[in-house]
């Protein structure tokens, strides 16, 4: 794919060191998973952890607001979630972190791409 995520380091309030982040792949959770969902996989400290962005979220961003947003944006939105729960303390060990609408919207606009 051409888009990247630049690999990055996040304090976490769940461990004592840094966390490091590198982005491995977007692809459809629908297809794989059987899940409604476009996934973002990262490797966090070497453990795949996947960021899963409800299709649902981006119909509605599409119908209701009429923005079309490319792969590039959405894994930049996922990585932005991401490192914000990790902040937050979100637990490393769980392998999978849902984006609801509300919080899609908000790391979208977090990051001026809504």
């Amino acid at each position: 794919m051409s888009y990247i995520v630049t690999p990055f380091e996040v304090s976490s309030k769940a461990l004592d060191e840094p966390v490091k982040i590198r982005f491995v792949h977007l692809f459809s959770g629908i297809a794989t998973r059987h899940r409604d969902s476009i996934d973002c996989l990262f490797l966090v400290n070497g453990r795949k952890v996947l960021v899963a962005i409800s299709a649902a979220a981006l119909t509605d961003l599409r119908e209701r607001d009429h923005k079309f947003l490319t792969d590039q944006q959405l894994a930049e939105i996922a990585a932005h979630a991401l490192r914000r729960n990790l902040e937050k303390g979100y637990d490393v060990s769980l392998t999978e972190l849902y984006l609801d609408e509300k919080e899609f919207r908000a790391a979208a606009r977090e990051l001026g791409i809504l």
